[in-house]
């Protein structure tokens, strides 16, 4: 899977995979507070197919509350 970001205001996400593919991982980092280092979240998965239902699921939900897939 190629990286890719979602954006809420200054908040940026960027979404990544490891571990050929069965790990997601999400930088979390804000624009406007760049001295604050970015959070960064694992989740651990059977396979890249489980992953990627995984992150189609959170895509999904923070589309819901307002997140846009940067270009």
């Amino acid at each position: 899977m190629e990286p890719f970001s979602m954006t809420h205001g200054t908040q940026v996400k960027v979404f990544h995979t490891e571990d050929d593919g069965a790990t997601l991982v999400t930088t979390t980092s804000d624009t406007a507070h760049p001295e604050r280092p970015p959070h960064v979240g694992y989740e651990q998965c059977e396979n890249e197919s489980e992953a990627g239902a995984v992150l189609q699921k959170w895509v999904f939900d923070l589309q819901r509350q307002g997140w846009q897939v940067a270009d």
